[in-house]
């Protein structure tokens, strides 16, 4: 990896990223280029698996950007999969409890710390160049970041804080919405009190916490409460508002 996520939180200030749905590597350039310092591959919602991790990561490095991968479930095949093509680290959705982040964690170091699988050929030992230095870079450089997104997590919140190994903790307001019973509406004031009351408990307890925003303004106000990074959106709703803003200039000016 070109970019570890940890040299990203060492800086101590709070970054931006986003997701990528669209497996289009131009668009994770362009997002480096205009100063985002990570992107997450979304391998929940899209409908591509871990063959198109590397063409991401790739693209991340020609643009100096952190490539996390966001895998579809807590499984040992998809994240060492995703490890094994570079990616810089890894979002485990659903988190509910402590046993699942410890296994999480597990599944991304090799022994004696955990349990992922060695190949000394994969891209991230660059085919073999890295020598065997590169099992224990990793379990020193790899990220783990377990992604609360529901009321179960929510409660756990502070144990799966104390779990050893996790870089970071990450919250998902529209999965915790829908969950919540409140419609997928991230503003929801109990929505919005539940993230916010997290925020707080990882910062008390020093584990980095990022989460995702869609608008500008849920954003400020989450970045205020003291998050550490924060994923702006998803490229494909990016590229729809950008192209709704042109089409409403372009009528509003009259010009072709």
């Amino acid at each position: 990896m070109r970019v570890a996520f940890s040299t990203l939180l060492a800086e101590g200030r709070p970054f931006l990223g986003t997701f990528i749905q669209s497996a289009a590597p131009e668009f994770v350039e362009a997002a480096g280029y205009a100063g985002f310092r990570f992107a997450a591959v979304d391998l929940e919602h899209t409908y591509y698996g871990p063959e198109k991790t590397a063409e991401m990561v790739r693209a991340g490095e020609a643009a100096d950007l952190c490539v996390l991968a966001r895998v579809p479930a807590l499984d040992a095949v998809w994240i060492k999969k995703c490890l094994d093509m570079g990616a810089s680290g890894v979002i485990v959705p659903n988190v509910d409890t402590a046993a699942q982040a410890a296994e999480a964690v597990r599944l991304c170091r090799f022994a004696p710390e955990g349990g992922r699988g060695a190949c000394p050929g994969v891209r991230a030992n660059r085919y073999g160049a890295g020598g065997t230095e590169y099992y224990a870079r990793a379990n020193r450089e790899v990220a783990v970041i377990p992604l609360v997104e529901a009321p179960e997590g929510v409660r756990n919140f502070p144990e799966i804080l104390r779990t050893p190994g996790i870089a970071a903790v990450f919250l998902g307001p529209v999965d915790l919405s829908v969950a919540m019973g409140r419609g997928g509406d991230p503003d929801d004031p109990d929505v919005q009190a539940a993230l916010l009351d997290m925020i707080s408990q990882a910062r008390r307890a020093g584990v980095p916490v990022g989460a995702l925003a869609v608008n500008p303004a849920f954003a400020r106000k989450l970045l205020a409460h003291g998050l550490d990074f924060l994923a702006y959106g998803i490229d494909t709703i990016l590229m729809y508002q950008k192209c709704r803003e042109i089409m409403e200039q372009v009528l509003e000016t009259g010009t072709i």
